[in-house]
């Protein structure tokens, strides 16, 4: 293996390489060979990467409040179909079905449980138009909850293709602001349905804010890096 490079042979690069050997060589020993400083700035291209695939993956501003604009309505339907289909409407159904099953055994009968009425033939047009209303009541709320189980799984796996920075900052400017920018972004959801769709629109624009200077600092590192990668692949 060649003897490392001295930083007396970097003086015809540019600036940004020189920057970067004598950064990723400076704690190399005396007989480190150029392997040894390409596996170093290997490594780098390899951070580097890592922070520009993450600042890739921030979600555009039309993704986000689609998602979010579909929790809220799929969770104002479901609301208003919990307010029709009360807690009792599975009783009521079962109640109506069994009042019905008795008339068409019995007949005509006082109703067994007031002894008020009659369960006859015009209460069984009511009790037949009253079964479905709460029919179709529970039908809509189950349909209500499926799609709001939906928008919430969507706006979830969105938030959830985010990825965080790599914890090896490679002194990129802004690294930090990102890091705390996806930890808000990616913060526990809240019970409300409504409030969630709240906090991931509003943590949107800080996200993009930072990752689009992450993901700038990281391209333009990386530029250098893999100079100074191919120069040393040179030396070997």
């Amino acid at each position: 293996m060649a003897d490392i490079p001295r930083s007396d042979q970097w003086a015809h690069l540019d600036e940004t390489v020189r920057r970067v050997l004598s950064t990723e060589c400076r704690d190399l020993p005396p007989d480190a060979s150029s392997a040894d400083a390409l596996a170093r700035v290997d490594a780098a291209v390899e951070i580097l990467e890592g922070h520009r695939a993450a600042a890739a993956s921030a979600p555009g501003v039309d993704d986000v409040e689609a998602a979010c604009a579909a929790l809220r309505s799929a969770a104002a339907a479901q609301v208003e179909a919990e307010r029709v289909a009360d807690a009792l409407a599975a009783d009521r159904i079962q109640f109506l079905e069994t009042s019905l099953e008795f008339h068409d055994r019995h007949g005509t009968q006082p109703c067994p449980v007031c002894a008020a009425s009659t369960l006859d033939d015009e209460w069984v047009v009511r009790a037949r138009a009253a079964l479905t209303a709460e029919k179709d009541a529970a039908g809509a709320l189950r349909v209500a909850r499926s799609a709001a189980h939906r928008a919430r799984q969507a706006l979830t796996a969105l938030v959830r293709r985010v990825q965080a920075p790599p914890a090896e900052d490679a002194a990129l400017p802004g690294v930090g602001e990102a890091r705390t920018a996806h930890q808000v972004f990616t913060a526990p959801a809240v019970d409300d349905d409504v409030a969630r769709a709240e906090q991931v629109s509003a943590a949107l624009p800080r996200l993009r804010q930072a990752y689009a200077t992450l993901g700038q600092a990281a391209e333009v590192e990386l530029g250098a890096v893999r100079q100074a990668q191919t120069w040393l692949r040179t030396q070997g």
